[in-house]
């Protein structure tokens, strides 16, 4: 847009009208080629419909005058070094009038943000909800009080030169009912570790559970981060947007972002917003499955806040011929949030609640060696039963309840002090087959506190930072009733932090320096086999840093380079984990000894200062290529992550228990190097088409123990098609999109021993026997999905077939692809009706 006699003009293409104008590598090689042909050579790209117009008047916060003159650039992405919003110079812009009116059409849906500059003013950075707006700036002489930023989007320091992507919800075709990790994965690579349907913990470049910390609107989600049957208990009802970190943020964050992070963002609590209202309503036909949400929020000059209430209820699913019986969930929601705006102070409150009661397959327990040997080598479950909404034994029952709040004091332009605390409660109970049916194995109860301390400053335009301080603590409880001994013993954790970020900009370059340093204590509590109690405390403390650096090469290419050191305590499961949980056993690295006759046994608890454990530490070094033009996007990322004393869980054997045998897995240490590549390609063709082409490669290798590593993701090849129609009858916005994608066999998997040469004496287990694996990895697979999203005035709806050519097939990362098949086809309708009142 330009400026020319007084009158608001449109823009050509966003620029003013003023200027001048192995057999297995050979499969995977050729897969790679015939994608980038297919790439290079469809004709079709994904582009949404670029016809939304934004209007608004500008005017001095303090005199209500009309402000002329100032810069409106709508923006995507938008990123802040300070309070100075980075915007490039292809960026669609306006300038406001004589009345300070201002007008910027053709806008496209990535196009979120607007920004308003003028000279002698504070920027401003606003969210498109409404398509008018009155926008107030404040002159820099003023005090902050005055300032309006709404929705700032910004990079967190020591985070920014990091890989980084996010998915903003109300952007996407999402199921509603779809967990934290599956939504993550729609990132390249990010993928999912999962427990049958309901259990999916989210994996990023190889690594999971506390390597990779999930934090909930920037709070550690305090739950039982153990196994991969237990996940981060979200209501994706509430959350705006996800955003995952690919490095090592340490730093920042502390040593459970060993792998990385992702940073779960709820609604918004914006003043100065209308009254809106959203509800939502689904059905997916896969487990006869129902959702429904409501969401409203309001925004006044110096207060704002938003409601949420969600309810899932899901039934047995079914693979392409059968039941998988007892995998049903019943799940609610609750999210409330305030926000007050007094004088230079940002007053933040916010409470969730999510109530979880969620069934495991029936099929995954036996009684007998027998029934092991037939459960993992039958093509179809041992238990298959007509469909039922019940959730029988072996479930899950969960409550979790998350309370944050914020003091933030504007004592600057560009800085601030933030008082943050956080308190959470996670009570959880698991229940299994056997005699006392009603009674749980597990019942246990998790409180976790957070106190924060951060000072957010800003020496110049070229120099900022961040220095915190840190308290955590949990405590865990085990609850009385159970008639078993614990599987995980009673502690409580202390950590003191202090980290240092500090960030240089020069011109096109920056650099990200961070230091932290963590004290951590522990107190242990639990049983031995005797009932005899044991008791156990150490304390460590070790030092992270990162070193980052960025470079703006060019308007369309960028670079950056982040090396990280990171280190993490192995957790309670993994030290002291003793008993049956789900079809198997596992005991921790305190709680088993091989004696002199090379036996396995259980009878006794080593305490830690008598070990010869060390912490996990890790150095990772990623680099990412990222290159945009106004037709091709290209995003390379290349890591390698070396890791010492890296602690995993490995089968050991079958042992006899009361329930029968059972498979007997430990944890054990080694180390190991990791290595790949994420790339992401897209071409945009014309107005109403654009296509893109993922490939995510892991290459890992065991340093020092013999064997493969378990549960590695394999390599996987998706494409992304999407068509955006033109209106017709009522729809104004009409997308679709369709997804091939292919997951290769696991060949760097474990070689395998069956249980039933076990049982019959052909294989005898040693403390030297490689690592193996019950069964042998599935064989990669083929998937189609597919999407339609459109919008009619103020309503919203999507129909998604996931699966549509009714696949049978096993995910390697499933630990329930021992018994049964992955769910077959799935059709989800979901339905919103958005109401927005008018300024």
């Amino acid at each position: 847009m330009c400026l020319v006699k007084s009158e608001i003009r449109p823009s050509s293409q966003g620029k003013c009208m003023c200027e001048k104008n192995t057999s297995h590598n050979s499969l995977i090689k050729s897969c790679c080629v015939i994608y980038f042909l297919l790439f290079l050579s469809l004709d079709l790209q994904s582009q949404d419909t670029c016809d939304k117009t934004i209007s608004g008047k500008i005017i001095d916060n303090e005199t209500n005058n009309p402000l002329p003159d100032v810069i409106v650039r709508a923006v995507s992405n938008s990123q802040v070094f300070g309070n100075r919003v980075l915007y490039r110079s292809s960026d669609k812009f306006s300038i406001s009038d004589e009345n300070g009116k201002f007008l910027l059409d053709s806008l496209c849906p990535e196009e979120d943000s607007l920004v308003f500059s003028r000279i002698g003013y504070r920027d401003s950075l606003i969210s498109l909800d409404v398509d008018f707006w009155t926008v107030s700036l404040t002159e820099t002489s003023v005090e902050l009080e005055n300032v309006l930023i709404s929705d700032e989007r910004e990079k967190n320091l020591g985070t920014q030169t990091l890989s980084q992507q996010s998915i903003i919800l109300e952007d996407q075709a999402v199921d509603r009912t779809s967990s934290l990790a599956n939504l993550a994965s729609q990132i390249d690579g990010v993928t999912f570790i999962s427990t049958g349907s309901n259990v999916e913990r989210p994996v990023i470049h190889g690594l999971y559970g506390n390597r990779v910390l999930v934090l909930n609107n920037y709070i550690k989600h305090g739950f039982q981060n153990w196994g991969d049957d237990h996940a981060p208990e979200i209501n994706i009802s509430s959350v705006e947007r996800i955003s995952v970190l690919k490095g090592s943020s340490g730093v920042r964050f502390g040593p459970e972002a060993l792998g990385g992070a992702i940073i779960v963002e709820p609604d918004q609590m914006k003043l100065r917003q209308p009254y809106y209202l959203n509800i939502n309503s689904g059905y997916q036909t896969n487990g006869k499955g129902t959702n429904y949400s409501i969401k409203t929020g309001k925004g006044f000059k110096n207060f704002g806040f938003n409601l949420g209430l969600s309810y899932i209820k899901i039934g047995d699913r079914h693979a392409p011929s059968y039941t998988l019986t007892n995998s049903g969930k019943d799940e609610k929601g609750l999210n409330l949030g305030f926000h007050y705006h007094l004088k230079n102070f940002d007053i933040k409150t916010y409470y969730s609640y999510v109530g979880i009661d969620q069934a495991l397959l029936k099929a995954s327990m036996f009684h007998s060696g027998n029934a092991i040997s037939r459960a993992i080598s039958s093509e179809i479950p041992l238990i298959v039963e007509p469909f039922s909404y019940d959730i029988n034994p072996p479930s899950q029952w969960v409550k979790h309840h998350f309370a944050k709040v914020s003091v933030d004091w504007w004592y600057n332009e560009n800085d601030k002090i933030s008082l943050i605390a956080g308190r959470q409660l996670n009570k959880r109970k698991e229940f299994d087959i056997r005699r006392s049916i009603e009674k749980p194995i597990i019942d246990l109860d998790l409180t976790s506190t957070d106190l924060m301390l951060e000072w957010d400053h800003s020496f110049s335009d070229n120099f900022d930072g961040l220095i915190g301080l840190h308290f955590f603590n949990q405590d865990n409880d085990n609850n009385p009733g159970t008639q078993t001994t614990p599987l995980i013993p009673n502690y409580n954790t202390n950590r003191y932090s202090f980290f240092l970020i500090e960030n240089l900009k020069f011109g096109k370059n920056l650099f990200e320096l961070g230091l932290r340093i963590d004290n951590e204590d522990y107190n242990v509590r639990g049983r031995e086999v005797s009932q005899n109690i044991f008791r156990d405390e150490h304390s460590l403390t070790n030092t992270t840093f990162s070193i980052g650096y960025e470079n703006q090469v060019s308007e369309n290419f960028s670079f950056r380079t982040n090396l990280g050191s990171a280190w993490r305590t192995p957790n309670m499961a993994e030290l002291y984990s003793f008993g049956s949980h789900g079809f198997k056993a596992s005991f921790g690295l305190l709680r088993y000894y091989y004696n002199e006759d090379e036996k396995l046994r259980t009878d006794k608890v080593t305490i830690m200062s008598e070990s010869i454990l060390s912490p996990e530490k890790s150095f990772k070094i990623i680099n990412e290529f990222d290159y945009n033009s106004e037709k091709n996007k290209v995003k390379l990322t290349l890591f390698s992550n070396y890791i010492l004393n890296y602690v995993f869980e490995r089968p050991i054997g079958l042992y006899g228990t009361i329930r029968g045998p059972m498979p007997y897995f430990i944890f054990d240490q080694t180390d190991v190097l990791f290595a790949g590549s994420d790339l992401t390609l897209k071409r945009k063709f014309s107005k109403n088409f654009n296509s893109s082409l993922t490939f995510n490669y892991l290459w890992s290798n065991n340093l020092d123990k013999n064997g493969k590593l378990l549960n590695q993701p394999p390599v996987r090849v998706e494409k992304n098609l999407i068509i955006n129609t033109n209106k017709f009858w009522k729809v104004n916005f009409s997308e679709i999109t369709i997804s091939p994608s292919y997951t290769f066999s696991q060949s760097k998997a474990p070689m395998t021993i069956s249980p039933e040469s076990l049982i019959n004496g052909e294989n005898i287990i040693s403390p030297d026997t490689n690592i193996f694996d019950f069964k042998d990895a599935p064989d990669g697979y083929f998937l189609l999905d597919f999407s339609w999203k459109l919008d009619i005035k103020d309503f919203s709806a999507t129909i998604m077939v996931t699966n549509v050519l009714n696949k049978k097939y096993r995910n390697y990362l499933n630990s329930m692809r021992y018994f049964a098949d992955e769910m077959g086809r799935n059709f989800i309708f979901n339905l919103s009706y958005i109401f927005k009142k008018k300024n």
